[in-house]
């Protein structure tokens, strides 16, 4: 019959669809801004950040997005901060607690005494327990006048998708059943924008307590990225005075697991959550955008304005550190 194909030239075709579908996985792989063949890469590492979806993100994004005002002194923070709790858990890391603190703030010349609420998730080490590895990011959200934040604020790259990268990695870990040498902890800080109070509080009592954190990773504003190029794209790695060396690590990640670019420029250091932890003795690093968003603490800083392949990218960083030095 003449539509009946040689075996001659079926075996053909199907040889041009492999080839055909191998190159389109190479594609892929470009796309998702790793390569397993990279030099140095871990292959073990290399497949844990291949599960960094940059769709999740976004939809962990427009979540906190829409639990408008995530201001600090708004009576649904407490709220805000059992939703997260319960994602992780929803996710399997069982164990996520709230870590409660009473502050005193003052905001446009009125005095404010609250409780507040860091999310902390827990993933207990194996071997070393008593060695703590953070990673942080704050959910709450703040207007610049003359916005109103007990009305609206967004806050979706500042810092719910700082909050988002934590949940993505959680998520990633129990996906893997990834038990780590030391404990990892992923911690949802609260009450940041009026003088980083929840990272205070948590580095206090940790420095009070003795515990041995070997370093602490800050994701803050880590989705704002305009250029459509991804060859444009760069992730700022802020250091401090004693952990130049972990940054220097950090940047080594960068080119081993994503083809970002890498800036270094520390200026704001003092303006994250790690510089509490700093303050403290301990290493800490903060990774933000390297592109000057214009929305802000503005009520334009919503997810239609962020870039989530990007923050695919930054939080696959954090990712294969913690990975790589727990596995």
């Amino acid at each position: 019959m003449k539509n009946q194909q040689s075996p001659h030239l079926r075996n053909l075709f199907i040889l041009c669809l492999v080839i055909c579908s191998f190159g389109c996985s190479k594609k892929d792989d470009t796309t998702n801004g790793f390569s397993s063949t990279k030099p140095g890469a871990n292959p073990f590492v290399a497949a844990f950040i291949s599960d960094i979806n940059a769709d999740t993100l976004s939809v962990y994004t427009l979540w906190l997005q829409n639990m408008q005002p995530r201001f600090m002194l708004s009576a649904n923070r407490r709220n805000i901060a059992v939703s997260i709790q319960n994602k992780f858990i929803q996710n399997g890391i069982t164990n996520a607690v709230l870590d409660s603190f009473y502050i005193t703030s003052y905001y446009k010349d009125s005095t404010y005494n609250t409780w507040q609420y860091n999310v902390v998730a827990t993933i207990t080490g194996s071997q070393y327990p008593d060695s703590l590895y953070i990673v942080g990011a704050h959910y709450d959200a703040i207007l610049n006048p003359p916005g109103n934040p007990w009305v609206g604020s967004p806050g979706a790259d500042d810092d719910a998708s700082g909050v988002a990268s934590l949940l993505e990695i959680g998520r990633v870990f129990v996906k893997r059943s990834f038990t780590p040498r030391s404990t990892i902890k992923l911690i949802a800080f609260g009450a940041e924008e009026l003088n980083m109070n929840g990272s205070q509080d948590y580095a206090t009592k940790a420095f009070l307590g003795g515990k041995k954190i070997r370093w602490m990773l800050n994701n803050d504003m880590i989705s704002y990225e305009y250029h459509t190029n991804p060859a444009d794209w760069k992730v700022n790695l802020m250091d401090y005075s004693n952990s130049a060396d972990l940054r220097v690590s950090a940047e080594n990640y960068v080119s081993m697991y994503t083809d970002l670019g890498k800036t270094h420029d520390s200026t704001a250091n003092k303006e994250g959550d790690s510089y509490n932890f700093y303050l403290k003795g301990y290493k800490a690093l903060f990774f933000i955008s390297s592109a000057s968003t214009p929305y802000y603490h503005q009520m334009g800083d919503v997810v239609g304005n962020c870039n989530f392949p990007y923050c695919r990218e930054v939080t696959r960083v954090t990712c294969s550190m913690l990975v790589d030095q727990n596995k």
